[in-house]
């Protein structure tokens, strides 16, 4: 009787066993692992989900189901590699707070140095000369050959596109912008401090680009398309003959630079196999505007309003031009405000 007892108790058992739900192999419910810093590469807050019908959809099984992976930033921009995560900042870079206001004493990145961008500017607003600009970073300890990433008190200021288009034009090859401002970087939970940091001084030796500013006789050519990123109320007073008004603010959203597919729908009426120059009488507006067609991979270069005024005074004077400006052909656009 006993065996048959013990028998039966067996066989409840391992049907228990048999009939019981499987355990889901890919249950994160615990032992599993979480990167804390995935999203950093997405846009922060937005929390997008990917469509179905995705690749990334498909990478999943086909199954159909909307998924939280992040955005990759990035990888939407033809030209993303002059942009840097915040999670692939390593201490290899040299990271510099390009701010003019107070704040990288408030705080800053860890370990970065402060360069403002007004360094780069003369006492009438005017871009110092190549042998300045070189020595301003030199003096900071800022070599040719080092990975730079740049970053500024907020996106909307143009202040990292400035010296980003600064340091290019003196032909620095590793510098990128930080995709995400100080206060997405604190978010983030990643190294801050107020301690100010030098670097022991160098020789900056620059490979300047020449091509990157366009001058007077380049754009009165006709071969460029010319944006003007000036205030709208400046534009309807006087402007380039044939240019197009943008407002940067449209390049933006939040405090970042728009993802590839918006600035590709802003910039849609644009022929990318002629080249653009975008003018201003402020740096920051015109490189914030300049950066945004970099990523999209447009040639763009930059030119000044100043610059365009003192050849049409000249040659008012010497007779080669009319005194009224003939705007014919130039236009209001904002180019889409995706």
């Amino acid at each position: 009787m006993t065996k048959f007892y013990i028998l039966g108790f067996l066989i409840l058992i391992l049907s228990l066993i048999a009939f019981s739900p499987a355990v889901d192999a890919g249950c994160s419910c615990s032992g599993g692992t979480w990167d804390p810093s995935a999203f950093l590469n997405s846009e922060l807050g937005t929390g997008q989900p990917v469509q179905s019908g995705s690749a990334q959809d498909s990478a999943a099984g086909n199954s159909g189901s909307v998924t939280d992976k992040p955005i990759d930033r990035v990888a939407s921009f033809p030209n993303g590699k002059i942009l840097k995560s915040m999670k692939s900042v390593s201490s290899s870079d040299v990271v510099i707070d390009v701010s003019n206001g107070g704040s990288y004493a408030t705080s800053h990145i860890k370990k970065a140095i402060h360069i403002p961008t007004k360094d780069f500017l003369n006492g009438e607003g005017k871009l110092n000369t190549d042998e300045e600009l070189a020595k301003v970073l030199g003096d900071s300890g800022v070599s040719i050959d080092n990975s730079i990433v740049l970053y500024g008190s907020k996106e909307s200021s143009g202040e990292a596109e400035f010296a980003f288009l600064v340091l290019r034009y003196l032909g620095q090859k590793d510098v990128k912008l930080l995709d995400g401002s100080l206060a997405d970087w604190k978010a983030a939970g990643l190294p801050e401090e107020v301690s100010e940091n030098k670097k022991p001084a160098v020789e900056y030796k620059p490979a300047v680009m020449p091509e990157l500013m366009a001058d007077y006789e380049y754009v009165k050519s006709g071969q460029a398309q010319i944006i003007d990123v000036r205030p709208f109320v400046e534009f309807g007073q006087g402007r380039i003959p044939g240019s197009t008004a943008l407002d940067p603010s449209n390049v933006i959203k939040g405090e970042k630079i728009k993802k590839g597919d918006d600035l590709s729908g802003i910039f849609s009426r644009l022929d990318k196999d002629k080249p653009i120059v975008v003018y201003s009488d402020d740096y920051s507006r015109s490189a914030l505007v300049w950066y945004a067609l970099q990523l999209m991979g447009y040639n763009a270069s930059i030119y000044t309003w100043e610059d365009w005024k003192a050849h049409e005074a000249t040659d008012v004077q010497a007779g080669t031009a009319p005194a009224s400006e003939d705007a014919a052909g130039s236009k209001y656009t904002k180019l889409g405000t995706t």
